[in-house]
């Protein structure tokens, strides 16, 4: 072969390698495109099926408001034979399902009602019961309810959610947290002295972790204010966390005699399941506390659309002249491996559970 020959193969095959370099490069730009026009195609349905979930989970908001206003109408008591206490099961919708339930949060115990006591109160308090056993207050209440839960239930611990929750920076107990012991931490924060929003931050307070969140979710509510236990529609552990004398067959005994009219006919009836007089009763555990009526509750709904699980909460507040009106709402979006894993309490779990209570005749 001449060298002239050679020369020609050479430049031949340099710009074959230079077509290939330049497909190459053409075909890597194109697939980059491709792949950002289907990351943006991603997006943009995601959103919208967002949007679509919402405008569903705002339907079923509308439902149950409207649901409980008839029945404050209609009733001046709350129980779990109503109307609104009945969970719908899963409902076909277009591209997917939507279920849920409504919860009476006054069934549950209000972790925001410890922030009452002061320095004096608590004091007076823990001086009386090393004496003697004290009357049910909120304090031995959630005491109590840690018991069952298998939680560490010290003083130390109540008194520093005490001083998270009140509006001063003063210890209601030596062995109680605020600003001084928060800042010493990395990072660094202060007590917020005032209610929970969620329980969600249960887990900042000192002595407090993660574990307490899960644990204590199904039976504790973060109303601001403060409010009376529905006997009507608390669960078991609630019912036996009100005192002593209240054991689980007690608390079956409550169940069978719901709904109570008046409060004084759930003393009557405990009257007769522990064998004392309604005024000792009344005096081992105060009237305050109890209620057969209330006026908060949660919507707890759960919409699947597209292949996208979404759980969604809000809180309503039920007063006489102004309806039902919505407090705060709360959506986000449960991952197919999170869902299946457990590691979050499921909606379907916290509604089975208020059938389970409702279910007692």
């Amino acid at each position: 072969m001449s060298d002239l020959q050679a020369a020609g193969w050479r430049q031949r095959g340099i710009a074959l390698i230079s077509v290939l370099l330049l497909l190459v490069f053409i075909l890597t730009i194109v697939g980059g495109l491709f792949y950002r026009h289907q990351i943006h195609i991603q997006k943009v349905t995601r959103s919208l099926v967002g949007e679509q979930a919402l405008l569903f989970l705002l339907s079923a908001e509308g439902w149950a408001q409207s649901v409980l206003v008839a029945d404050g109408d209609n009733s001046a008591t709350d129980h779990l034979g109503e109307a609104w206490a009945r969970a719908l099961p899963a409902m076909p919708i277009e591209g997917g399902r939507i279920s849920g339930c409504v919860r009476d949060l006054q069934g549950l115990f209000n972790i925001n009602s410890l922030a009452g006591y002061s320095i004096a109160s608590w004091e007076d308090e823990v001086a009386a019961e090393q004496l003697a056993p004290v009357n049910t207050t909120r304090r031995t209440l959630f005491r109590n309810l840690l018991q069952q839960l298998d939680l560490d239930s010290s003083d130390t611990r109540i008194a520093a959610l005490v001083d998270w929750l009140d509006d001063d920076s003063w210890l209601v107990s030596a062995d109680s947290a605020e600003d001084n012991e928060y800042l010493l931490l990395d990072p660094p924060y202060r007590a917020a002295n005032q209610p929970l929003v969620e329980l969600s931050e249960l887990s900042l307070v000192q002595g407090f972790g993660p574990r307490d969140v899960v644990r204590l979710q199904p039976w504790v509510n973060t109303v601001a204010e403060e409010v009376p236990i529905n006997i009507n529609t608390a669960p078991a552990q609630v019912l036996m966390a009100l005192s002593p004398l209240i054991t689980a067959e007690v608390a079956q005994g409550i169940g069978e005699g719901r709904p109570y009219g008046s409060v004084s006919g759930f003393y009557v009836t405990l009257a007769g399941l522990v064998g004392q007089t309604q005024q000792d009763l009344q005096t081992l555990l105060p009237a305050e506390l109890v209620a057969v009526d209330s006026s908060y509750f949660s919507l707890l709904a759960d919409v699947e659309l597209a292949g996208v699980r979404m759980a969604y909460t809000s809180v309503i507040h039920r007063s006489g002249g102004d309806g039902a009106r919505v407090l705060s709402r709360t959506l986000r979006p449960i991952p197919a491996l999170a869902d299946r894993a457990g590691e979050a309490l499921a909606i379907n779990t916290l509604c089975a559970q208020t059938e389970e209570a409702g279910a007692s005749p």
